[in-house]
């Protein structure tokens, strides 16, 4: 074979890897989000003062959230939920906290629980952003900044650092959190350097979390599967002061509400809403 015609083929085999690689990550991000479409409904799941309201997006599309005000001054907490769920069992699973008379605006993410539209990371962020601007008028009432916490569980969990970075809260709470999004995927498929080659999706939480001002909290299992405890310790290790990580030495990636949550979460409140600890 003449070097010219070595050269054309080594031309084609690489443009054809490359087409390859590029069908192969636009299959891998049509992959990503897998959320169940069943949005529940609140009076059939026991959560009473929750209403479902409509708002406008930065982009002007039409956007859903589940929203309870709060009793005597109590956090407000700003909720983000994680993949393979709907948002009816996501808030369920925060019944004890509005039982104590916290507030609820729990964002319904485009392409999930019957909501229209496509999932995605900078959907998502403005989606929050709109949430939290417009909290006063969905709410009927002021809900200072020193009110509002942000809570982000899994995926949620990028979605609440990145809102905490560019809106001032009194408080983030990351559950099962990641420190990027693209090393879970690493982690997940034996090591391929995802973070390399992801353009998009990556919820770069450890390059933002060192812009956020207000106190976290990191809740994490040592049994987590999903996202091994590393990655969370990771994202804390860039966090700011104040911070506290807690541990669950049986905590898995879903159980973490058995294992201490239900009354560290409302303890870190206390510590950083007035109000938060004389919620009924």
């Amino acid at each position: 074979m003449s070097l010219q015609n070595a050269l054309i083929l080594s031309g084609v085999l690489i443009a054809m890897a490359v087409a390859a690689g590029f069908v192969g990550l636009r299959v891998f991000y049509g992959s990503i989000y897998k959320f169940d479409q069943n949005p529940g409904d609140p009076q059939q799941l026991g959560l009473d003062g929750i209403k479902i309201v409509d708002f406008k997006s930065e982009d002007d599309a039409d956007i859903k959230a589940w929203i309870k005000t709060p009793e005597d001054g109590a956090p407000v907490i700003l909720y983000f939920m994680g993949n393979f769920a709907s948002i009816g069992p996501s808030v369920q699973r925060l019944k004890p906290f509005l039982d104590q008379g916290f507030g609820l605006a729990a964002l319904v993410y485009r392409g999930s629980s019957g909501q229209g539209g496509i999932p995605a990371e900078e959907n998502f962020a403005a989606d929050a952003r709109a949430l939290y601007d417009q909290l006063d008028v969905l709410m009927g009432m002021k809900i200072p900044e020193e009110q509002r916490v942000a809570h982000g569980y899994s995926l949620g969990s990028g979605i609440a650092v990145r809102l905490a970075s560019e809106r001032p809260v009194a408080g983030l709470v990351l559950e099962a959190a990641f420190a990027r999004f693209c090393d879970y995927f690493t982690d997940r498929y034996y090591g391929l350097p995802f973070c390399y080659v992801m353009n998009r999706e990556r919820y770069d939480s450890i390059d933002r979390i060192g812009k956020i001002q207000a106190p976290i909290l990191v809740l994490h299992g040592e049994k987590d599967t999903a996202i091994n405890i590393r990655s969370a310790r990771r994202l804390f290790d860039a966090a700011r002061e104040p911070k506290h990580f807690i541990a669950y030495e049986n905590g898995t990636h879903v159980n973490l509400s058995g294992q201490g949550l239900l009354k560290d979460v409302p303890a870190f409140y206390s510590g950083v809403v007035p109000g938060a600890g004389t919620s009924h």
